[in-house]
């Protein structure tokens, strides 16, 4: 009897992991909204949808009347659009009208989709730290931050909230050895033409600020200068100018993907400068 409700359980809890297994699986996001103009809502949901949003097997979308949705799923290297009214389910690999007209397919460079799609995948499309600003005493360095760059003078800027009397910017090598130093007073410095960097090597860069009192405060961020060949990849994958709203916004997100943070976030401003009134834009054009 003992042995026969020992079964019973591990079959029970075979049975409950198995359920929850699936039910893990099947809350994972696989697609996103890349385009939205009018109202979109969750079926269930009284907040209405904006770009960027993550969408995941089993969701249903209301679309107002009028309203035009673009989702991506970018392991597919696919783009549904759709027109209102209409709902739609969101499935493991499509997205399918249930009402309403078909979606219209279209297919994405598969590169572009994959790194992209990766780079949703890892949480940092929409979510950021939190920066305490309260009491602000370092520089702001602006350009370039984290990212990669295109240019072998790249042009270093920052900001300061305080009274400085000047400046010290020090760029290093990748060994911590420093390979510049400059004083200004401005806020921004030119990197000289007859010195070069050297591409694929991570570059440190630091801006320290004299105070009034003669208190020395610093902030610290790091480039890199891409290849000729990487240049060529994103330049390939660049869409033209007559390129849909939804194409440019998976290439921003591949630009991402690929460490070129300021000039996605070029690109970011002029979508949401198209979008005003997205929010997930307006966080993405900061």
């Amino acid at each position: 009897m003992r042995k026969l409700q020992i079964s019973l359980l591990g079959f029970l809890f075979a049975g409950f992991m198995s359920i929850f297994s699936t039910l893990i699986y099947a809350a994972e996001p696989v697609a996103m909204i890349t385009d939205l103009k009018g109202e979109a809502n969750l079926v269930g949901k009284k907040s209405p949808l904006a770009l960027l949003t993550y969408l995941s097997p089993g969701d249903e979308i209301e679309l107002g009347e009028g309203a035009q949705m673009v989702v991506t799923y970018f392991d597919e290297s696919s783009e549904l659009s759709f027109k209102g009214p209409a709902r739609i389910a969101i499935q493991q690999n499509v997205a399918k009208a249930l009402k309403g007209k078909p979606a219209k397919l279209a297919k994405l460079d598969k590169d572009t989709a994959a790194s992209a799609g990766k780079f949703v995948r890892s949480g940092r499309l929409t979510f950021a730290a939190v920066e305490m600003r309260a009491f602000v005493i370092k520089p702001t360095l602006l350009s370039p931050v984290n990212t990669k760059v295109s240019s072998v003078a790249p042009l270093f800027k920052w900001k300061s909230v305080n009274e400085a009397e000047g400046y010290l910017l020090v760029v290093s090598d990748e060994d911590g050895g420093t390979i510049l130093e400059a004083h200004t007073t401005t806020n921004s410095w030119q990197w000289p033409m007859d010195k070069a960097l050297k591409p694929g090597v991570k570059y440190q860069w630091s801006v320290q600020e004299t105070l009034k009192s003669g208190e020395k405060v610093s902030a610290t961020s790091s480039f890199t200068l891409a290849d000729a060949d990487m240049l060529a990849r994103v330049a390939s994958k660049r869409p033209g100018a007559d390129a849909a709203f939804s194409e440019k916004i998976t290439y921003a997100i591949f630009l991402e993907s690929e460490g070129f943070r300021e000039d996605a976030k070029v690109l970011w401003r002029e979508l949401s400068a198209l979008r005003p009134e997205d929010p997930n834009l307006k966080f993405r054009a900061k």
